[in-house]
């Protein structure tokens, strides 16, 4: 039998040094270091996209009334001064966007609330004040309940929602007299995350989703008779009729909701 060379070695199975591990593990971290902060550059842009956008339509609404002397939506002269609108896309000239009670005080009439909203946003763009090419067709039933529209009548969001100026009490408060005031005010759409739409409390109002000019969606809410998205605000009473004085509620982040939505006050 031959026998072993002297000072020869028995093969070895090969494997990973320390070092070896080491960069494996660093590169990893790199990865992951950088995916992490592409997701935090994606909501932050998202995040300032929808306050932009917020602000930049308001901005365009103010600028419509100061040149018109009336609301998008329910300008009843548009046809005969905004080129391209036309005769049949004009509001009622009642001040107040999709809320016409002339037929059943204290009620809405139906044709005028499904028209005006989408009018809203053709007299913005037709008159120069937005971008996009909107058909001015009424809403369907069931669009604003559930905060829908199709995106050709209805501005989107950064999140592929749809926006509506209109006179409506959709705003939560903490007494009955605040949410149930009604006033032309912006809907700015749902599928919003609530660390987003928190984010976006804090750096256009208080922090606060029942009080100030920009409050939680009464269908967002913990204890809203019909939920139009998911709850994401919690902790809090509304008020009712019979006991006026509820209490505020707070973001619900821990909850982790990723369909909300928030009503602008004018």
């Amino acid at each position: 039998m031959d026998k072993p060379v002297s000072g020869s070695r028995t093969p070895q199975q090969g494997g990973f040094t320390l070092i070896e591990i080491a960069i494996v593990i660093i590169i990893i971290g790199l990865i992951l270091g950088g995916v992490l902060k592409g997701q935090e550059l994606i909501r932050t842009a998202r995040t300032h996209s929808v306050a932009d956008q917020g602000s930049a339509v308001r901005a365009a609404i103010m600028g419509f009334a100061d040149r018109y002397r009336a609301l998008p939506g329910d300008y009843d002269n548009a046809s005969a001064n905004i080129p391209g609108v036309e005769s049949g896309q004009d509001g009622d000239g009642n001040g107040r966007v999709g809320y016409n009670d002339s037929k059943t005080p204290g009620k809405p009439d139906e044709a005028n609330r499904l028209l005006e909203p989408s009018l809203a946003w053709l007299h913005l763009a037709k008159a120069g004040f937005i971008s996009g090419a909107f058909d001015g067709k009424p809403l369907r039933p069931g669009d604003l309940s559930g905060w829908g529209c199709p995106p050709e009548s209805c501005m989107m969001n950064a999140f592929n929602a749809p926006m509506f100026f209109i006179y409506a009490n959709e705003q939560t408060g903490v007494t009955w007299a605040s949410d149930t005031a009604r006033s032309n005010q912006l809907w700015v759409g749902k599928n919003i995350p609530v660390e987003l739409i928190a984010e976006l409390d804090r750096k256009m109002d208080d922090g606060n989703p029942s009080t100030g000019h920009f409050r939680a969606g009464d269908g967002f809410v913990e204890g809203a008779p019909a939920l139009v998205g998911t709850v994401c605000a919690t902790g809090g009473k509304l008020p009712t009729k019979d006991h006026p004085e509820g209490s505020p509620f707070q973001w619900d982040i821990k909850g982790q909701a990723i369909d909300c939505g928030a009503v602008l006050l004018f």
